[in-house]
């Protein structure tokens, strides 16, 4: 009986199992499922917990411990108090260490030799050393050898030989049952024009042709449902036997254009027309031709507002629109442009004039809102006044304490110096802001 390990055969029903050997720490034991180590875990000192793999029943479990052989538990000191606690532990690594050594030995037979190309067999209760014999041998490298003849039949697993255990060429017609290769057995694409006899394959042979089908000049296989014949081809295309196909003149008609064929302008006569300059007959109403003859000099002919446009020639997209709703019924307005160069000023655009003169004083002319703030800078200290010309002009700036004086009509104001002691010799000007 073993002293350091203990061997269950799992039922599938638990994953607990009991230690039955003593040891000094957890760290010692060790489980195997299958001689594969196991992951566990401690339910108490005297037993473990399987947690993987899951036991189904049937597999051996192996509780094993190994007690520490690198590193001594009990290090003595010269001097220290010697426990039983510590002499216990020493002992029992000792004891234990020789127990697991001797669990090892036991499983030899004591006649067991080393002899060159023996093995170790079990025979139920330890490992014997015997020769390998019978149909294989072995050295003493591990190299096993099967021996020649030794394979039978009942020995090869039925369908075990492929195609890569035969030796190339080695399986001749005489091994073949007659009639046993049958179209399966046949490799895909491998029946050559070689292996066919000439004229061998007839209509009859070949399903999807009619049993009668001749190779008339220009007819086609076409097929009626159940196999394909050889007709002549009619109606509104011919083939030659050279595979050309042409449309018959006067053939296509309106209802064989696909409504979204596109076709490209390209195609059209010459192709010189592109396709958007066909977008620019959308709309038009009467005949192209008699509009162009209507444009002559003095006499064009009206263009309504909403469909006249002037567009930017380089940019298509920026155009100008004209709106005459605002002219009243049966009114013609004239534009007349001026003989220069110039730009449009909007009435609601923010513009500079330049060369303009404003009648304030014409019929029905008038200025407004016009404040200092609008009129030009000027000299500090200057009077607007109007010269004898009636014509508006600047009273030339003083210095500092003169007074204006009036020239009376005909002549603007002046400042000059004022004199001493006089109480009554100041003009009162009026200054006029426009």
């Amino acid at each position: 009986m073993a002293n350091s390990k203990v061997q269950y055969t799992a039922d599938g029903s638990t994953q607990a199992f009991a230690v039955t050997f003593p040891f000094i720490s957890r760290n010692h034991v060790s489980v195997e499922v299958d001689g594969v180590a196991a992951t566990f875990t401690w339910n108490n000192d005297s037993q473990v917990y399987i947690s993987s793999p899951t036991l189904s029943g049937g597999e051996a479990v192996l509780l094993i411990r190994s007690t520490s052989q690198g590193t001594r538990l009990v290090d003595y000191v010269d001097g220290s108090n010697l426990t039983e606690t510590d002499l216990d532990l020493d002992s029992k690594q000792a004891f234990y260490m020789a127990q697991e050594s001797l669990d090892e030995l036991t499983l030899l037979d004591d006649d067991a030799t080393a002899t060159s190309g023996y093995i170790l067999v079990a025979d139920g209760t330890d490992f014997k050393s015997v020769a390998v014999s019978g149909d294989v041998t072995i050295s003493t490298a591990g190299a096993v050898t099967i021996g020649a003849g030794t394979v039978e039949t009942a020995m090869i697993a039925a369908d075990a030989i492929n195609g890569t255990r035969l030796a190339d060429n080695a399986v001749d017609s005489e091994h073949y049952t007659d009639g046993s290769i049958d179209t399966v057995h046949i490799a895909d694409v491998n029946v050559t024009t070689a292996k066919i006899a000439n004229d061998a394959i007839t209509g009859a042979k070949i399903e999807l042709f009619d049993d009668s089908y001749a190779a008339t000049n220009t007819h086609i296989l076409v097929a009626d449902g159940t196999d394909f014949d050889n007709v002549a081809v009619t109606g509104d295309i011919t083939i030659s036997n050279a595979g050309v196909t042409a449309i018959a003149s006067e053939v296509i008609a309106n209802a064989d254009i696909n409504g979204s064929a596109a076709i490209d302008a390209s195609k059209i006569h010459n192709g010189n027309v592109s396709n958007a300059e066909f977008g620019y007959l959308d709309g038009v109403s009467s005949a192209i031709q008699t509009q162009i003859n209507s444009l002559v000099a003095g006499a064009v002919s009206d263009v309504q507002d909403d469909s006249f446009r002037i567009q930017d020639n380089g940019d298509s997209t920026k155009e100008v629109a004209f709106e005459v709703s605002g002219v009243s019924s049966g009114t013609t307005r004239t534009l007349t442009i001026p003989n220069a160069s110039d730009t449009i000023v909007g009435k609601a655009t923010t513009d500079t004039f330049t060369n303009k003169t404003f009648d304030a004083n014409g019929t029905g002319n008038s200025l407004s809102n016009v404040d200092v703030a609008d009129l030009a800078n000027g000299t500090d200290g200057q009077l607007i006044t109007w010269g004898a010309d009636a014509a508006p002009t600047t009273v030339a700036t003083g210095t500092s304490g003169q007074i204006l004086t009036s020239a009376g009509a005909g002549a603007p104001p002046t400042f000059e110096t004022a004199v001493t002691g006089a109480t009554n010799g100041f003009a009162i000007a009026m200054a006029v802001a426009l």
